[in-house]
């Protein structure tokens, strides 16, 4: 399991996608992500909102295959985000867009405690 801040850095995501490098070797390579996070007790809604404004945006991006929210069944405020993606370039161009960036910034003001990211590869 991969642990990434979530903090507003100049090039925070060339970090981000240096980390998951690390792990794939492969650029090109196809990748999933599951991420989890945790928000302040009441901030699910406005969590969910930024999101499917985002989700619409990313449904367009030639390299996603799959971007979905989901909710914990036993913990409203604990969410998980599960992301396919082409290859870790097409992440990285995602990563950068405006509408992600202005996600991780809403994510960013309701998070509690640190994201996590698991990294995997189709067999």
């Amino acid at each position: 399991m991969t642990h990434v801040m979530n903090t507003a850095g100049a090039d925070e995501v060339g970090g981000i996608i240096a980390a998951f490098e690390r792990q794939l070797g492969d650029r090109r390579q196809p990748l999933a992500i599951i991420a989890r996070f945790r928000v302040r007790t009441g901030a699910g809604a406005r969590l969910a909102a930024a999101f499917g404004e985002a989700s619409a945006q990313t449904a367009r991006e030639a390299g996603v295959l799959t971007y979905q929210l989901h909710r914990e069944t036993d913990n409203a405020d604990a969410f998980v985000v599960y992301e396919r993606w082409r290859s870790l370039d097409d992440l990285e161009a995602h990563l950068r867009t405006p509408y992600i960036s202005a996600l991780r910034a809403e994510i960013d003001a309701v998070m509690v405690g640190e994201p996590s990211f698991n990294i995997v590869i189709p067999t």
